[in-house]
């Protein structure tokens, strides 16, 4: 019994933690965002003609805003915090192992 609630608590700190994480990633979009939009104006090749930006501009759509990627990954860390929690979690580990083991 002890050990299932060992077992409990352990999960329930790592969900936790994941949570925490993803909120710091937030607080992090936010600030560094605020700060390139309202203090940089800045805009740099990467290969060719497409140019990343912190800004768009008009209706050339060669340029795609900083925010925008970073908006995109901090979406993906959220599914994964609170949509898909155990997709490759430690669960999902202990499971495959067993499923191997069983062979």
């Amino acid at each position: 019994m002890k050990k299932l609630e060992n077992r409990k608590l352990k999960r329930a700190v790592q969900r936790v933690e994941e949570i925490k994480k993803f909120y710091k990633h937030v607080v992090a979009y936010v600030l560094i965002n605020l700060f390139l939009g309202f203090i940089w104006n800045f805009s740099f090749k990467l290969a060719g003609d497409f140019i990343v930006s912190n800004q768009f501009n008009g209706g050339d759509q060669k340029h795609l805003p900083i925010w925008f990627l970073w908006g995109i990954l901090l979406t993906l860390h959220g599914l994964k915090t609170f949509v898909f929690p155990n997709l490759f979690g430690k669960d999902w580990e202990e499971k495959k192992v067993k499923e191997y083991m069983n062979e």
